[in-house]
């Protein structure tokens, strides 16, 4: 194999990791959800992402290939002080904090689903506010996977003691909302400052934030200790902290560069299959044929949807986002 094709190969196994470390989000979630109370998780998460990705920023700056795509400087505008908060409480916060009330009422299949629809919430707020455009295919893959996801609300779904799967559906689907609602600010936030920049920002305005809770909701810090107890909930709050809302960016830029943006990003496609197979393999949630279909033809549909709406962003002016993970 030549040096070419090993660099293709390694791209793609860059970009399915990517998809891999996105998807298991719910899996890797769900553990730490259960143990500690959902408002206190999130400030744990973001303290671990402040300091997961301020590492990350002192080798990546030092760089000049690197800083150029993810940041080189901690300077910012004034007048991108409040979109960044914005992001970061939006986009971050209230995303983890429904995220993690969702887990305590659905299975981590049931919601890596639902936040596998981001790009479609993505272009509809696109159209909503920044003239973007949906063909005849686009509208057809969403009603396909309006009606599996549907089909899967009414259909079995992973049993969650003292759970209410509607009010788990509704708290995802709010996840997925506020992530998707600020995909485009944030990616104008990253393309002007470094992706790794811009995100440090976002979770330090999150963790500041935390701060504030902590005294005012006077929530239990001592719930720490629970995790620091648990070798495993150490590693997965560690994960989430750095892996998820870090380590990954650096994967998917290497990708981006090896197999490019469209291509790297249709890989992304895989996150709710790969979410449901870790799920059913670590967390013990059952596999079920009507289950297993309607996830396949989400995926599907996620790729007809991506793959039209690359062929469209190369022919015209209005140009579209991948979608973010945070």
């Amino acid at each position: 194999m030549d040096m070419k094709n090993s660099n293709v190969l390694l791209g793609w196994v860059a970009a399915i990791s990517v998809a891999v470390i996105w998807g298991v989000t719910g899996v890797v979630s769900k553990p730490l959800s259960m143990a500690v109370d959902p408002m206190t998780l999130v400030f744990f998460r973001y303290v671990t992402a402040v300091i997961g990705l301020s590492v990350i920023y002192f080798f990546t700056s030092k760089s000049a290939s690197l800083s150029k795509d993810l940041g080189g400087s901690l300077k910012i505008e004034k007048k991108d002080i409040l979109k960044i908060a914005l992001c970061g409480i939006i986009g971050q916060g209230a995303f983890s904090l429904f995220n993690f009330l969702s887990l305590s009422h659905i299975g981590a299949t049931e919601n890596g689903v639902i936040q596998g629809m981001q790009p479609f919430a993505t272009v509809f707020f696109g159209m909503m506010f920044m003239n973007f455009k949906m063909n005849k295919v686009q509208w057809g893959a969403f009603t396909a996977s309006a009606l599996c996801i549907y089909a899967m609300s009414v259909g079995p779904t992973t049993a969650v003691e003292n759970g209410n799967s509607l009010l788990g559906y509704a708290y995802v689907t709010a996840s997925m909302l506020s992530l998707a609602w600020t995909a485009h600010l944030r990616g104008s936030l990253a393309e002007k400052y470094g992706s790794v920049v811009s995100m440090l920002y976002q979770y330090i305005s999150v963790a500041a934030l935390g701060v504030i809770a902590v005294f005012a909701m006077d929530l239990d810090l001592s719930q720490i200790n629970i995790i620091l107890s648990s070798p495993l909930l150490i590693g997965l709050l560690i994960f989430l902290g750095t892996g998820i809302s870090g380590g990954s960016y650096l994967i998917q830029l290497y990708s981006f560069k090896q197999i490019g943006v469209e291509k790297a990003t249709m890989a992304l496609n895989l996150m709710p299959l790969v979410g449901y197979v870790v799920a059913v393999m670590t967390l013990g949630e059952e596999m079920v044929l009507s289950k297993t279909i309607v996830v396949s033809l989400i995926v599907v549909a996620l790729y007809i949807f991506t793959k039209f709406e690359t062929k469209e962003t190369n022919n015209s002016k209005d140009a579209t986002l991948a979608p973010q993970k945070a």
